[in-house]
């Protein structure tokens, strides 16, 4: 098979494992955390306590979305609100310890959904993949 024709094939491959893998990471996360809830739990996990409009920008949502989802994950004790000390009209939002260890949870569940994927896959076949996917990582995000 010629190179073309491997990527094509490749490409169709992808994008339904893509879209599957989304779906089963999509079903761990909105039964906790649903709709936009999921993708501040995951920001502020990476990227540590952030401003709404930070988190607005970021996830490209409007600033009422963040305010909603985000009054949901503080009723339940999921992030909380820290006011600056020098602008008390600054306010960041962070993870809690029940938020932290929530997340903990889902990732687990779902690192072995992606072991069940895989299984099956050679430890040089992994090493492949991982290889590849650093490759395109790197390529997407100099872009």
């Amino acid at each position: 098979m010629h190179r073309q024709n491997y990527f094509s094939s490749f490409e169709k491959l992808f994008w339904h494992l893509s879209k599957q893998m989304a779906n089963l990471w999509k079903d761990i996360y909105s039964q906790t955390f649903p709709g936009s809830q999921s993708h501040i739990m995951f920001t502020l996990q990476k990227n540590g306590p952030q401003k709404m409009s930070e988190l607005a920008d970021d996830l490209h949502i409007t600033a009422g979305a963040v305010t909603s989802a985000s009054n949901h994950l503080i009723e339940h004790g999921y992030i909380i609100r820290i006011w600056d000390e020098q602008d008390r009209r600054i306010v960041r939002l962070d993870l809690t310890e029940k938020g932290s260890k929530k997340l903990t949870e889902l990732q687990v569940e779902g690192q072995k959904i992606i072991k069940s994927v895989f299984h099956g896959i050679s430890d040089h076949e992994l090493k492949t993949l991982h290889t590849a996917f650093e490759k395109a990582t790197n390529n997407i995000d100099n872009m």
